[in-house]
């Protein structure tokens, strides 16, 4: 390498949008600033972009990106809706992946290879393992988000709580975002909504916390790998697996004097040393909706909520009078 690419490297690319997709890296850009995007979101895009145009089946992209575990259809969903999230899909005409009804995921945006490009080393390391980015915009969640962060830093070991579509993940997400500093980017997210199995829970969190095989107990293993290690642990959807995790995760916490666990469930785990946040409903306008204008409908929380996801649906409308009465 000649003295003028002193400190950058030559790395092959495919393009797509106002994105860049270093594959042999696992990496993703937006102008050249990185995408925060879990590594399972990461492994579906590179196989869609490689394929592009194709229609893939939902059987075979989920064989491609779990080879050894049993996945249900509805833990694909959720890395695929996480892809669309960080890529801003369906969000002023952008459209990247679609779902073929009955067939599987296309990605339908024109994509270019880059031959080789030479890019300067990054000053520092992508911040939290596999981390999913942060929503741009959250309605109606910063105080929940604030709370929340702030009981994790008192007591250690915060469950978010409530029924499923209320937001959860996307509180925890953001709560970890905004703890990085914090930790020192020390942070590592564990999708536990992709785990069909209990016997899965420890092997899933210690495979997405980097460790090497286990021989013997996982748990043991865990615990003994982050004790003393100050970092947040983030356990999303373990409703599922609450039997399995509940031990451990009390376990984790008593043990390990230095771990922060944020989990998110439908239910509380109901083990010592854990605190319950459970997530309020987003606020809604009166019962009674004679006299509701658009203005006033518009200062609650869910109605927002609910225009801007018609909105990024494709519908194209104002809010009148007479929609805030129906909304």
């Amino acid at each position: 390498m000649s003295s003028v690419d002193k400190g950058a490297s030559q790395r092959h690319a495919i393009s797509f949008g106002p994105f860049s997709l270093y594959a042999r890296e696992r990496r993703l850009e937006r102008d050249g600033r990185i995408v925060k995007l879990g590594s399972r979101a990461l492994e579906i895009l590179m196989i869609l972009t490689a394929r592009a145009g194709d229609v893939i089946s939902k059987e075979e992209l989920t064989s491609l990106v779990w080879p050894d575990i049993a996945v249900e259809e509805s833990g694909l969903r959720v890395h695929v809706a996480a892809l669309r999230k960080a890529l801003g899909d369906g969000r002023q005409g952008a459209r990247y992946v679609a779902n073929v009804p009955g067939r599987g995921y296309s990605f339908v945006a024109p994509v270019e290879g880059i031959a080789s490009v030479s890019m300067a080393a990054p000053s520092t390391p992508a911040r939290g393992r596999d981390l999913p980015s942060r929503l741009e915009w959250i309605v109606g969640r910063d105080a929940t988000i604030r709370e929340v962060a702030e009981q994790l830093a008192a007591r250690r070991f915060v469950n978010v709580v409530g029924p499923g579509g209320m937001g959860k993940t996307t509180v925890a997400i953001a709560v970890a975002h905004s703890l990085l500093d914090e930790f020192r980017d020390d942070v590592c997210f564990v999708d536990l909504g992709a785990v069909n199995s209990p016997a899965q829970v420890g092997t899933s969190i210690a495979s997405s916390l980097g460790m090497g095989p286990v021989a013997g107990d996982v748990v043991q293993g865990l615990v003994g790998f982050l004790s003393g290690r100050r970092m947040l642990l983030v356990l999303d959807s373990c409703e599922h697996v609450v039997d399995a995790l509940a031990p451990l995760a009390e376990r984790l916490v008593s043990r390990a004097g230095t771990l922060h666990l944020l989990a998110t469930s439908r239910e509380p785990l109901r083990v010592q040393g854990e605190h319950v946040h459970r997530m309020a409903p987003l606020e809604v306008p009166p019962e009674q909706t004679d006299g509701v204008t658009a203005s006033t409908a518009l200062t609650f929380s869910a109605v927002k909520l609910f225009v801007e996801r018609a909105q990024a649906g494709g519908a194209r409308f104002s809010v009148t009078d007479e929609d805030a009465r129906v909304i």
